[in-house]
């Protein structure tokens, strides 16, 4: 059956990059050089490492990931030189350059590449579009050839002015190579002020021997991506050293959805396997190496269909079954850790952010040195100042993860609950697994990951300053340390050993332990959980509660608030004597106050049974969150209000202000809210997922394995012919994984056929979609033209 043009399925092309810059060896010799690599796709800088002290062959040591966001022509590595004081610009040592049509010939290759040097001319950059047609002519009965060449327009080119534009031209070079003749050239007009340029001119060029590749009958028009003079870089041959790299191109053929019916199913209805270790989502997890690549597709088709949670807990559930030493729980490089890992940066992330953005943004603004190995410090830095900044971060550190516990996003709340409970049943007997099962999660992969390299998370656009990137090193090691509950396996690094004292005591461990308990349990406020857990604190204004009696008194004043599950305090500072105590009973309504009352924004208030606590937030962030937080306390109380006063209560005229009622006692006129998405700092985040790109990249991995699923299947099906009748458990078993085997192959040799049918059909001109855009691919061969 061969299939019109027009019912073949349309296809798009997404590309992926993944690099690892490994390390640079023999850099030219020069005092002191401070490191790093820079990555560019043309002239557009993508990724940038951290810099490397002090070194001739410096480790990088660094990985990302990027979808090709549009044509280019040349990927560069740049090394450059970094001036730490700031005294003067970055030099660049040298480069590698890799063109996008060598991309496959490097593909998983871990490979050095030598460092060529770097001029001040900028890397070919766009596309032109040329049509050239092959003429005949006769003369006194002598036939000639002459070659027409129409430069018809440019576009994405590099912006050479500091305007970001370009005064453009073109010229057309042609080349004989059987004689010594100099090359005829021409040009176009130059363009002013633009990077995608018209010419529209024509040339002619005579030639006495016919290009081969061209039809007389019909002229060639193509779209080309422009690229580097040739012997640019021949005339210098400086050896410059190398730089290992090792760089996986990706190319995902994505069909229409309907395609992916049966893969769909299969994947999606993983969950209602029974053993779930039988079912092709574990398969998957089983036959690939990296189970990260495996991990990132599942989390993200299960997200897209609102099974996640389902997933994770069947996968993890089966973890724990299967491991036998608790203190290797969810250690390894498996299925369930990998998958779990995934699901907390996507789903976590503006929960992250919103923990620890502000505190990480106080670091590398503040640049305070924090060294506190002896060895590493410098001579004008003290060891006791060191310590008492890094006491400070971690101390900022640990209170801000552990009072973010009611931001906690409910399904990793949910999944955490899951972990809990299947740790628990396996070993009961263990103290502590109700917590170490969790904060291996939350403290080992999520919090310390993030405090050690922001930028792995999108938490910072790029890597710090190598005194920011210590401190945050060190703060990282400190929130590990608690998250293991203090239990320090081996105290390699000995000068961790005073700040570990200061974190690692009863009253740290406990506020973790809450911590853990509350993101564990389900969302409601339970009355016997133990030690309060702490919600919220900081410094906010309060109005004087009652009646002025002294004349000249303020009737605002600082105080420190504490919230924790229990009852909502405050203290003229923190750590004095509580000045008053509200239990979470007390608290009736939780509502903004019209600006009237007080002539004051960021003005809230916190209803009790005998009047209202007015507190002036310092900003309008601080405002929503104390609301957000407050409400969600006293939103399961059964003395909750209905109607609330949004005004004052005003004294000389003995009235409300919002409603001019004149006794200070009396319900309330206004309705009260609900939380609201206004109210709620937003750390959870709306995912949108390509499910039809992800499948095929599940279909891809299956694929790349497809002789060890084939081995596996006889396998399978050679043990269930030796299991008997009476092992029915394992005969089930069995039988299901050979049915998910036997499932799988049928899909990827039925969705192999389709791959070859329409890359067969795409090479004879049909249209693809690249990234999003069509594109026809067309080539002709004209001996060297070379448009500049």
């Amino acid at each position: 059956i061969v299939m019109a043009a027009d019912e073949r399925p349309r296809v798009r092309v997404e590309e992926t990059i993944k690099i690892k810059i490994g390390e640079a060896k023999n850099l030219p010799n020069s005092s002191g050089r401070n490191c790093f690599c820079k990555v560019s796709l043309d002239n557009e800088q993508i990724f940038r490492t951290t810099t490397v002290e002090k070194s001739h062959s410096p480790f990088f040591g660094e990985e990302f990931e990027f979808d090709i966001p549009r044509d280019f022509g040349v990927l560069s590595f740049q090394i450059h030189e970094s001036d730490l004081f700031g005294f003067r610009k970055d030099q660049a040592i040298g480069k590698v350059i890799i063109r996008r049509s060598e991309l496959h010939t490097y593909n998983g290759l871990d490979k050095w590449h030598a460092i060529l040097p770097v001029d001040t001319e900028p890397e070919a950059q766009g596309k032109i579009r040329v049509r050239l047609k092959l003429q005949d002519a006769y003369v006194n009965k002598t036939c000639y050839y002459k070659l027409h060449v129409k430069v018809i327009e440019a576009t994405d080119l590099h912006a050479c002015q500091s305007s970001g534009t370009s005064d453009t031209f073109a010229s057309v070079k042609l080349i004989n190579y059987t004689t010594k003749n100099r090359p005829e050239v021409k040009r176009t007009k130059v363009r002013k002020k633009t990077l995608n340029p018209t010419f529209d001119e024509e040339f002619n060029f005579s030639v006495t021997i016919p290009l081969q590749a061209l039809d007389l009958s019909s002229s060639h028009e193509g779209c080309y991506m422009l690229s580097e003079r040739e012997g640019r870089h021949s005339g210098n041959k400086a050896d410059l050293g190398s730089l290992r790299l090792k760089i996986n191109y990706v190319e995902d053929w994505v069909f229409p959805s309907r395609s992916y019916d049966q893969l769909r199913k299969l994947i999606v209805n993983s969950i209602d396997c029974n053993p779930i270790n039988s079912s092709p989502a574990a398969v998957l997890g089983r036959i690939v190496k990296d189970k990260i690549d495996a991990a990132k597709s599942l989390v993200k088709i299960f997200l897209h269909y609102d099974k996640v949670v389902e997933f994770l807990r069947c996968v993890a559930e089966n973890e724990i079954r299967h491991t036998s030493d608790p203190n290797t729980l969810f250690r390894g490089n498996s299925l369930a850790s990998k998958a779990i890992d995934e699901f907390m940066k996507i789903y976590g992330q503006h929960y992250l952010h919103y923990t620890l953005n502000g505190i990480i943004d106080e670091i590398i603004e503040d640049k305070k040195p924090c060294e506190i190995d002896p060895s590493k410090l410098k001579d004008s830095e003290s060891l006791e100042s060191n310590l008492s900044n890094l006491q400070g971060y971690v101390e900022r550190c640990f209170v801000a993860i552990t009072c973010s516990a009611i931001h906690c996003p409910p399904l990793m709340c949910e999944l955490f609950r899951y972990i809990k409970e299947a740790a628990l049943r396996r070993f009961p007997d263990i103290e502590d697994i109700c917590f170490t099962s969790v904060s291996g999660f939350i403290f080992l992969r999520f919090f310390a990951p993030a405090l050690l390299n922001p930028r792995l998370f999108q938490m910072r656009a790029d890597h710090g300053e190598p005194l920011t990137c210590r401190t945050l090193t060190l703060i990282s090691k400190s929130i590990q340390n608690l998250g293991n509950l203090g239990c320090v396996q081996s105290m390699k690094e000995t000068y961790m050993e005073t700040l570990n004292s200061m974190f690692l005591n009863d009253t740290h461990i406990s506020a973790v332990k809450n911590f853990l308990d509350f993101i564990s349990s389900p969302h409601e406020y339970n009355e016997n959980s133990g030690m309060p857990l702490v919600l919220k604190e900081g410094i906010m204004i309060k109005r004087a509660q009652g009646r002025r009696k002294k004349f000249g008194v303020k009737p605002f004043r600082k105080r420190y608030f504490l919230l924790t599950t229990e009852e909502l305090s405050y203290a003229k500072e923190k750590g004095s004597e509580i000045l008053c105590q509200i239990p979470k009973e007390d608290i009736l309504a939780v509502e903004r106050v019209e600006y009237e009352a007080f002539k004051m924004k960021l003005m809230f208030q916190i209803v009790q049974p005998n009047r209202p606590l007015y507190v002036l937030a310092n900003n309008s962030v601080e405002e929503r969150d104390w609301i957000y937080v407050l409400k969600k306390i006293c939103q399961k109380n059964p003395n909750r209000l209905e109607l609330y006063h949004p005004g004052a209560f005003d004294e000389k005229k003995n009235s409300w202000i919002c409603c001019g009622r004149a006794q200070e006692v009396i319900e309330g006129c206004t309705q009260v809210t609900s939380i609201s998405e206004a109210d709620s700092p937003d750390t959870t985040m709306h995912i949108k997922v390509d499910v039809d790109r992800e499948l095929e990249k599940v279909y891809t991995l299956f694929v790349n394995k497809i002789e060890e699923l084939q081995n596996l299947r006889e396998e399978v099906a050679s043990n269930l012919q030796k299991v008997s009748d009476f092992q029915l458990y394992s005969r089930n078993e069995l039988q299901i994984e050979l049915t998910s085997l036997n499932d799988i192959i049928e899909f990827c040799h039925r969705h192999l056929a389709e791959h070859e049918d329409n890359r067969t059909f795409s090479r004879s001109g049909s249209f693809v979609s690249r990234s999003g855009t069509p594109q026809v691919f067309d080539t002709f061969g004209i001996g060297d033209l070379k448009v500049r």
